[in-house]
């Protein structure tokens, strides 16, 4: 079962019981109160239940066929699987306004059901089957049936609204902001209040008082006023039951769009993007989850824009200190890009991934304190100029860890030259005591190195490259990596750049929402063989 399926196969279960409870509770109250309206022997009362569940049978038939009209737009997306933005977008709007929609059921198709059938059945059973209390009688009360129908309308409503937030929290982390229509409709906190404990507090009171004024006044049955404090006290008993679920499901009702906002800041602080509130109001809650909305968007853009403007500055003092070498020009983008593909590879996060690629560009930005010249050697270097050319990494190290915001990347940059065996430099670390982020490095870094033309060498093939990378004392697993990514043709536009010493194709940040996987990358930027 997909997760669309199983999240639509929830909320139905739990809609369903919730209106057979419901049905039920509306059921026996209508049953005590007629029965000590009518004075009833007890065998009637089980008769009138025998009648009140036939009468259920056509209600909830019709409730059904309405239900599954007015959720067709959600089934289309949950169940049978349809795509689409607008298809979304419908789906969202009927599950907005799904509390409504189950009260107007109730007051509508399941009300008007119940009448129609239990008129009837009361006519039969009192002409052919020895019911003592006929349809006439049973017309006074008609004013009741909504009052009646109004609790279970109440409940519905409060009950709707809780089960539909798990769909709509699935719509809109499925497609985004997009898929939120927005809803003119708006009642006041204070209305909603006031509304549900008139409902659930006030309406059992009222029915006994309608009871109360037609038992004193002899519609449909005898005056008889020792039956009056068998409704009084039905009346308190039942009243005071609806307050109590009413006020819990109440308080559920405003707390949750108050612990979706918490939930959410929490989310935010703990670093998250893309971080949306879904839980919906049609009070001035409402208002709160969509400022909250528009508030965490703008934090997002301005995040974007942070990132971007990051971005572009290391992508500039890569290119600059790479421009020192036109032989391996874009050497510095190239290992970021194919260390961010090692690393994707390898299970990372894309946040993760792309956070290596910064340091892929920065790891050579010691070479800003090697000798020109030294670099530019065409010839075989000296011992001193080899140490000259190693101590970039020193240097690098030392330049970043003056800014706080790099001090991720420092271990990239002092140790991509390290070797698994403990040969490598400037502090010989091997094995895993080498940070995984500097393995995948040296990596990318040999492998640039190897596939691009130098001026003693012609680049190699990436099949004698791989060889190579299995001769020297590398992470064998990012080797792998590498190779598989190869095989797919991953590689092959930053090959090609690294063939044709193109300018650098650029490598965008992912924007801030989750699981977004950064664009393959192009390639550019300098760098020397090995370095």
């Amino acid at each position: 079962m997909t997760k669309e399926r199983a999240l639509f196969a929830t909320f139905a279960r739990r809609s369903v019981w919730a209106y057979f409870w419901g049905s039920l509770a509306v059921l026996l109250n209508a049953l005590i109160a007629h029965g000590l309206y009518f004075t009833w022997e007890p065998w009637v009362w089980l008769y009138a239940a025998g009648l009140g569940i036939l009468a259920s049978l056509p209600m909830a038939a019709a409730d059904l066929w309405m239900a599954r009209r007015q959720l067709a737009p959600v089934r289309q997306v949950f169940i049978e699987g349809v795509g689409g933005l607008e298809a979304a977008r419908a789906a969202y709007h009927t599950l907005s306004m799904w509390p409504m929609l189950s009260a107007g059921r109730v007051m509508g198709p399941h009300l008007l059901a119940v009448l129609a059938a239990f008129f009837p059945l009361a006519y039969l059973a009192h002409h052919y089957g020895g019911f003592p209390t006929g349809p006439e009688e049973l017309l006074f009360l008609l004013p009741w049936y909504p009052l009646n129908a109004a609790l279970h309308a109440t409940v519905e409503y409060l009950v709707g609204a809780a089960e539909s937030q798990h769909l709509l929290a699935h719509l809109r982390a499925r497609h985004g902001d997009a898929v939120v229509v927005r809803l003119r409709l708006r009642v006041p906190f204070l209305v909603k209040v006031l509304g549900v404990m008139v409902a659930l507090g006030l309406l059992p009171l009222g029915q006994v008082a309608l009871l109360i004024y037609f038992k004193l006044q002899g519609y449909g049955t005898v005056p008889d006023p020792t039956a009056l404090p068998s409704l009084i006290g039905w009346g308190l008993t039942s009243g005071l039951a609806l307050v109590v679920a009413g006020g819990v499901l109440l308080s559920r009702e405003v707390a949750r769009p108050l612990q979706a906002v918490l939930e959410a800041m929490q989310h935010i602080r703990a670093g998250r993007s893309g971080v949306r509130v879904s839980a919906i109001a049609w009070d001035e809650l409402g208002d709160l989850t969509e400022g909250f909305n528009a508030l965490s968007q703008a934090l997002e853009e301005e995040r974007q824009r942070n990132q971007e403007l990051y971005r572009d500055t290391v992508q500039t003092l890569s290119a600059a200190i790479d421009a020192r070498d036109p032989y391996t020009r874009g050497h510095s983008q190239r290992v970021g890009a194919y260390a961010n593909l090692i690393a994707r590879k390898l299970g990372w996060a894309p946040q993760q991934a792309y956070h290596l690629y910064i340091t892929g560009l920065l790891h050579d930005i010691g070479k800003i304190g090697v000798p020109e010249w030294v670099l530019n050697k065409v010839g075989e270097l000296t011992p001193n100029e080899r140490e000259l050319v190693k101590s970039h990494t020193l240097i690098g190290y030392n330049i970043a860890r003056q800014a706080r915001s790099l001090e991720p990347h420092l271990p990239g940059i002092r140790h991509h030259h390290e070797r698994m065996d403990g040969k490598g430099y400037p502090d010989r670390l091997s094995g895993e005591a080498i940070e995984v982020e500097a393995r995948i490095l040296a990596v990318a870094d040999v492998w640039d190195a190897l596939t691009s033309h130098r001026p003693y060498r012609q680049a190699l093939s990436p099949q004698e490259a791989y060889r190579q990378l299995q001769l020297e004392s590398l992470d064998p697993r990012a080797v792998q990596a590498l190779w598989e990514l190869w095989q797919e043709g991953a590689l092959e536009e930053l090959l090609k750049d690294a063939r044709t010493n193109n300018p650098a194709l650029g490598f965008s940040a992912p924007p801030p929402q989750p699981g977004f996987a950064p664009a393959e990358p192009g390639a550019g930027g300098p760098g020397s063989p090995g370095s």
